[in-house]
């Protein structure tokens, strides 16, 4: 007749002392409390295995760590693989690997390693990243990107969203979704979670820059610009703003090997275009912005035309013009930096009636051709050099 093991009780479990000597308290099925000569409990079960038919121990865990009513859950587990026919040794081990890759590929760390990789982005664009991974972390930080489901992402975002900074909670999702395919690269993750998540954070309203497109206002703009009185840098680079109007960030990272005086053009590759086309842009430079160029560069004192202030090895930052504006009267909600752009834009197809892929190849935009391929970046160079010239002789006019 089997011999009927009566079951601990958590008193007995816990009341347990060392006695000098090695005590296993059974609980029935295999499983017992082990206590050590030194007084150490930690809960084992015996069983046989299902290939080999031998007769095998297996730790479940520490007492108190492990509770009884835990420890019997674990040995149902045990009998669980063992009717299936699977080794619990090997269960455990599968389970303890796969626990310690999830602690080592948690989304804070993946988006550390991604962040850390895009070396090719700006500084700012570096600083923001890091500040949306941060508010990220908050919430799914330290748990295995693996086992993030699309509501913990949203959960991370709700709360920025709730505050008002929908364009934050956007952009929080957007480097989730980077994150998580850099995860499924480096197979980390299966899948990018927040493709289920479209249109379920509110979308911000459309955000125009302010631009002066008006001609007598803007030559009013042009006289003020004349007029400012701070660093011989800033002012140069506020003067060749309307006159090239390429993006704010491209203008204060020229550097001066991008030049060529003998050929009177300024050669670069965007930065916002450039690790997905790769495409240079060319500027023709009219006689005032060479005027201009001419001059500044007797003051060169760094490899950025327009270095920072207390500092040669960094362009000027990223605040500077619009402060400069500011200085002069000129408040974002008139015309920003940015709003250069719209205004040339504007005035070139209107006022010089100039054909408009001239004018969006100069703005670095992608212009198709008749069969969809993008132009050449040297093509119409001829067409853009006279626009562009035209366009700072009729500046010349409207500040007059």
């Amino acid at each position: 007749m089997a011999k009927i093991v009566k079951p601990l009780t958590n008193t007995q479990v816990s009341q347990a002392k060392p006695n000098g000597k090695i005590q296993n308290l059974t609980d029935g099925g295999g499983l017992y409390l082990h206590i050590s000569k030194a007084g150490t409990k930690a809960w084992r079960i015996d069983f046989t295995t299902p290939v080999t038919k031998k007769r095998v121990t297996m730790t479940l865990g520490q007492y108190p760590e492990i509770t009884l009513a835990a420890a019997r859950q674990m040995r149902a587990d045990v009998k669980y693989h063992l009717a299936n026919g699977d080794d619990p040794r090997t269960i455990k081990r599968d389970n303890e690997r796969q626990q310690l890759l999830e602690s080592n590929n948690t989304f804070a760390m993946i988006a550390e390693e991604y962040i850390s990789r895009q070396t090719h982005l700006s500084e700012a664009t570096h600083k923001n990243n890091r500040r949306y991974a941060e508010y990220l972390n908050k919430s799914i930080g330290g748990m295995p990107i693996s086992s993030i489901k699309p509501i913990d992402v949203l959960d991370a975002c709700r709360p920025v969203e709730s505050k008002g900074y929908l364009e934050t909670a956007l952009k929080m999702k957007s480097l989730a979704g980077q994150v998580f395919r850099y995860g499924v690269q480096t197979a980390k993750c299966e899948r990018d979670v927040t493709q289920d998540l479209k249109g379920a954070l509110k979308q911000p309203p459309t955000k125009h820059y302010a631009a002066i497109t008006d001609p007598i206002e803007f030559g009013a703009m042009l006289r003020s610009l004349e007029d400012y009185n701070g660093s011989f840098e800033v002012k140069c680079a506020l003067k060749l703003m309307p006159l090239l109007f390429v993006r704010s960030g491209e203008m204060r990272y020229a550097m001066w090997s991008d030049f060529d005086f003998d050929k009177r053009t300024w050669t670069f590759t965007p930065r916002k275009t450039k690790r997905k086309t790769g495409i240079s842009l060319i500027v023709p430079l009219p006689d005032q912005a060479m005027d201009i160029l001419t001059e500044l560069i007797k003051h060169k004192r760094s490899e950025f035309v327009f270095p920072a202030i207390h500092t040669t090895v960094q362009p000027m930052s990223e605040n500077t013009l619009s402060q400069a504006l500011k200085r002069l009267g000129i408040d974002g909600d008139t015309h920003t930096i940015h709003g250069f752009r719209a205004s040339a834009r504007t005035m070139i197809v209107e006022r010089l009636k100039y054909q408009e892929k001239y004018i969006e190849m100069q703005l670095g935009h992608r212009v198709p051709d008749l069969h969809g391929r993008a132009y050449n970046r040297a093509q119409f160079l001829d067409e853009r050099r006279e626009m562009l010239q035209d366009w700072a002789d009729y500046l010349d006019k409207l500040k007059a």
